[in-house]
């Protein structure tokens, strides 16, 4: 597991939102009392208090986000105010998720995709086939958590070269399954005019395309047409009453339409759900939103935000002081405030509104992504690979955050660093020959 910190920094000149990386922490207990037991222990162990925390962010794992036992729920009851927000980004790829798997046609699609892979990935001999029959790209795995590698999969395959090499496995392969399998996704599902169409994306461009395809590998560009159902008439109904027919074409363009629709709006109602009390807590502090709002709906907020952040009988701000300083403020509120990091920098110089700066800096500082985090991961990769399988804690740690953040260590002074080193030792040394 990685830990990220995020906090807002004042510079000379501007105010910056800082997310930095803390560690890697070994989660052998995944529960959410697991998680939030080595996450507690670590940030003791850094000097970070719980009670200085104003936001919590993970991804939308049940034992993360969990209401009763999840990470942010144990949280929660050592600090109310670590307000939590599920990632952003990890909400929409799930919507995206959704919205593919509302649609029959497309889940099966991306079933063939996997399928394909599986066959060359899991032999060798396979593998080399494909290597010899395709060449300057690969076949790629579909994730179930990055909605953009499934475009990246789709994108590379040349269906020709992967049709040939599916039919010469299905020929000379000794595994009769495989064998079998190889062939019926050649000679079915990848001569199919609807598996072609969903290559790309846009709907004329991929008839056009898809039918170049097509002719290339010797198949009908035509939609299969379905059996008709017939539809009994109410008694309102008359014999001349006329329907709406669609083409085989325009029949498969409207149900796609309808169903990705469809399944995007339930989807999205139910992904966003989570985030509506950050608008309704923080979202008078946008500089859009300020600008129109009536004075009572303004003193309103201020004071819901004070009882939000109020813990033991003691609030990060005063509502009524709060109030007084962004009422003044509108008063120069113009368009080139764009972001609440605009407001937060013309507040720091301006010196005059203590209360503003604490509101904005918490604003500022809950996590909307976990993207820092997912890219953390990236650089696990490549210090702990096949060559290296194993290493201490501390060593995997301190390589990770040599590469994360390399930017600090291009101030560090490597002279004095090793001079302090090589004291040290000579110390320690001493004291054993002594």
């Amino acid at each position: 597991m990685t830990i990220i910190g995020r906090y807002v920094k004042f510079s000379s000149n501007s105010v910056i939102v800082e997310e930095s990386f803390l560690g890697f922490l070994n989660a052998n207990d995944t529960t959410g009392k697991g998680l939030f037991d080595v996450t507690y222990a670590e940030l003791q162990n850094l000097g970070l208090e719980i009670d200085d925390m104003r936001g919590q962010g993970y991804d939308n794992g049940a034992n993360m986000k969990e209401s009763h036992q999840g990470v942010q729920t144990r949280f929660l009851k050592e600090n109310p105010r670590a307000f939590y927000t599920p990632s952003g980004s990890h909400s929409l790829n799930l919507t995206l998720c959704d919205m593919a798997y509302s649609c029959v046609k497309e889940k099966n699609f991306f079933g063939y995709v996997q399928r394909i892979y599986t066959i060359f990935a899991n032999f060798i001999n396979r593998w080399q086939i494909l290597k010899d029959n395709v060449k300057n790209w690969s076949l790629k795995s579909l994730s179930q958590t990055r909605w953009e590698s499934r475009f990246e999969s789709v994108k590379a395959m040349q269906l020709e070269d992967v049709r040939e090499t599916l039919l010469e496995v299905g020929e000379i392969d000794s595994d009769a399954a495989i064998a079998e399998e190889a062939l019926a996704l050649a000679e079915n599902q990848l001569s199919g005019f609807d598996f072609l169409h969903y290559k790309e994306t846009g709907f004329p461009k991929a008839i056009e395309e898809a039918t170049e395809i097509a002719s290339e590998m010797e198949i009908d560009p035509i939609f299969k047409e379905k059996r008709k159902i017939k539809r009994k008439k109410r008694k309102d109904e008359t014999s001349s009453s006329e329907e709406v027919a669609f083409t085989i074409e325009e029949n498969f363009r409207v149900n796609f339409f309808l169903y990705i629709v469809d399944q995007a709006i339930a989807s999205l109602e139910k992904r966003f759900e989570q985030f509506k009390w950050y608008e309704g807590l923080f979202g008078f502090l946008f500089p859009r939103t300020l600008r129109i709002m009536k004075d009572e709906d303004l003193k309103l907020s201020c004071h819901r935000l004070e009882n939000a952040l109020k813990f033991k009988e003691k609030s990060d701000i005063d509502g009524e002081a709060l109030y007084t300083e962004l009422n003044l403020f509108r008063d120069s509120l113009t368009n080139k405030f764009s972001s609440p990091v605009d407001v937060l920098e013309y507040m720091k110089e301006d010196g005059y509104s203590p209360e503003a700066c604490i509101a904005y800096r918490i604003l500022l500082t809950i996590p909307v992504t976990v993207a820092s985090a997912e890219r953390s991961f990236s650089k696990l990769k490549l210090l702990k690979s096949y060559l290296r399988p194993s290493m201490s804690q501390e060593r995997l740690s301190g390589l990770a955050m040599i590469a994360i953040e390399n930017e600090v260590l291009d101030d560090i002074n490597c002279e004095e660093l090793i001079h302090q080193f090589a004291i040290k030792n000579a110390r320690r040394a001493s004291r054993i020959i002594g």
